[in-house]
């Protein structure tokens, strides 16, 4: 193809382009109709809202002070929960405690009867020595096998009035003042066993007397027994979930105080909403 065949039909394209009507732009933006000045000047622009719930912007606006409380607040849950772990350990201490005197002051009982009627019953000397070593061992006057020198009353004043109230300990004293009322009375059976009158001995061991005396050794042993149970159950119970709320305390004071300094929340107040 020549040049010149080129060159007339860019110019016929010309002049059809240039034949053509042009096109109005059209306007992005309808136009509006001009208001009136003074109907304007009534006309109130839009209320400026406030981002967020009054809570947050509250948290927002005095975040260094929430975290604070919050560390403070977590100090605390902290040191309430190594109380109530304390309490609970001397809880278990003291009751532990006081079963064992419960057990000691029982079989001591035990033992001395036990003793009293067969010293009575065969004469063997070897009772009546048990007899006197042990009831040494509970007036405090010799050490008994963990190598303690205290007598049984001197231990049940010893346990804590915070966990075992006066009135309970007095069970356990009104039980050691019977067994020693029992001594009484097997001493004077013994007297009677030098003497040779055997069964005035036997009588002072066996009668309905001394059985009666023994059930007074034995019923505020179970008294308390029964009570210290009771209240110390419902101490620890009470005490672990009094843990239990700190602890879910604890943690959720952990977690806001986690989620303010990672800048979790929208920390920042804005005037307007986007």
């Amino acid at each position: 193809m020549s040049k010149r065949s080129r060159r007339s039909r860019r110019s016929s394209r010309e002049v059809v382009n240039r034949n053509r009507p042009r096109r109005k732009p059209q306007s992005s933006q309808r136009k509006r109709t001009p208001r009136n000045i003074e109907t304007t000047k009534y006309i109130q622009e839009p209320i400026k809202k406030k981002n967020g719930n009054p809570i947050v912007r509250w948290v927002n606006t005095h975040v260094d002070n929430v975290r604070l409380a919050l560390g403070i607040l977590i100090f605390i849950c902290s040191i309430l929960i190594l109380n109530n772990n304390l309490n609970i350990k001397d809880a278990y201490i003291t009751s532990g405690q006081s079963f064992y005197s419960v057990l000691l002051m029982g079989k001591s009982a035990g033992d001395l009867t036990k003793w009293a009627r067969e010293y009575v019953v065969t004469g063997d000397i070897k009772y009546k020595q048990a007899y006197d070593s042990h009831l040494k061992e509970r007036n405090g006057t010799k050490a008994d096998r963990r190598g303690v020198t205290k007598s049984y009353d001197q231990r049940f004043k010893d346990i804590p009035n915070s966990i075992v109230p006066e009135e309970d300990k007095t069970k356990l004293l009104d039980s050691l003042s019977a067994s020693n009322i029992l001594a009484v009375k097997e001493q004077i059976a013994f007297d009677f066993v030098e003497k040779g009158d055997l069964d005035s001995a036997k009588e002072c061991v066996f009668g309905d007397e001394y059985d009666q005396q023994k059930e007074k050794v034995l019923t505020p042993l179970l008294e308390f027994t029964d009570k210290l149970q009771m209240d110390m159950g419902r101490k620890i119970v009470t005490k672990i979930y009094f843990s239990y709320g700190y602890i879910i305390l604890l943690c959720l004071a952990n977690l806001v105080l986690i989620i303010l300094i990672n800048d979790r929340l929208d920390l920042s107040i804005t005037d307007k909403e986007d």
